[in-house]
């Protein structure tokens, strides 16, 4: 191959890799502008109020954990009465790693010795590092005094703050429905970097 063609030959091949980059660029943000336009339209629903429960500024953090195989419920942050009759339908969180997250919604039992598992989105892994929202599939109702969780699997996911007097109850172990019981878990002062959305029509 002499100069000529040598040079022809990387000039070609330097347009296709150049052609397939902005075609990722261009898959990238229309993705990101088609979950952009989802999360606008579900917040623009009329007669209808949308609120949340979780942390309030997702990027702030201190803290992480590689611990394999954890179910973690938020005790602090518990949906308020004029949540009864209303459904989660999204929720966000801060992630630092693209190990698969769920999301989980418990309540106590009648003797508060067991969390019932009263809904969970599907697994999903992080499309980015930093903040990741979600819409439901399938919005998951709730009522007051219910708690929203998460289990990581693979890994730390999403990070968390530590604050004195914070109630985080953590199992080390596999998820189990539709109840697992308040004694295997420990209780630590973490508030994840999570948020979920729930929707009423009780305005």
């Amino acid at each position: 191959m002499d100069n000529g063609d040598s040079a022809g030959w990387f000039r070609a091949y330097f347009m296709k890799k150049l052609c397939v980059f902005a075609l990722f660029i261009g898959c990238s943000e229309n993705n990101t502008a088609s979950i952009d336009s989802e999360w606008e339209a579900l917040f623009s629903q009329t007669d209808v109020m949308i609120d949340s429960v979780g942390a309030r500024n997702l990027s702030k953090f201190d803290s992480s954990s590689s611990h394999e195989g954890l179910v973690i419920v938020d005790r602090q942050y518990t949906f308020p009465p004029n949540s009864a009759g209303g459904e989660v339908i999204a929720w966000e969180f801060y992630a630092e790693s693209k190990a698969p997250v769920k999301l989980i919604l418990v309540k106590f039992n009648d003797s508060k010795e067991m969390f019932e598992i009263i809904g969970e989105s599907a697994t999903l892994v992080p499309k980015n590092i930093g903040i990741n929202r979600h819409i439901l599939k399938e919005p998951i109702p709730i009522s007051m005094g219910c708690m929203m969780g998460l289990v990581q699997t693979k890994g730390g996911t999403i990070p968390f703050r530590k604050i004195r007097g914070y109630k985080t109850y953590i199992a080390a172990r596999e998820l189990e429905r539709p109840f697992m019981r308040r004694d295997v878990f420990a209780v630590y002062g973490w508030r994840y970097n999570m948020r979920v959305f729930w929707r009423s029509t009780n305005l």
